[in-house]
């Protein structure tokens, strides 16, 4: 009887657990993006505007990122990117 005692606790262990309520399930809101390190805020009302609108005045230490771009690791505060789709609309813009 005593062998079967670690058997029955390894498949205690393996048992199905009751799902998380709904409310756990939900992504926390992404925190707002303070552009101000990256001298980003002027171009905070572009997103959903073609990114050529923009692109002349864009800092001088900025990238556009497209969805299938390669870009570099390094973080620089300093750094504005601007993440464009397909089309050249602008998503999204952040420090980095």
């Amino acid at each position: 009887m005593r062998r079967f005692i670690p058997i029955l606790i390894l498949l205690s262990a393996c048992a199905e657990t009751s799902p998380a309520p709904e409310d756990a399930r939900l992504a926390p809101e992404n925190a707002p993006v303070d552009l101000a390190f990256c001298e980003g805020e002027p171009f905070a009302d572009s997103i959903g505007q073609p990114v050529s609108t923009i692109q002349a005045a864009l800092p001088e230490r900025s990238r556009v990122l497209g969805p299938d771009d390669l870009a570099t690791q390094d973080y620089r505060i300093d750094r504005l990117n601007v993440f464009v789709n397909g089309t050249g609309i602008i998503q999204r813009l952040s420090c980095g």
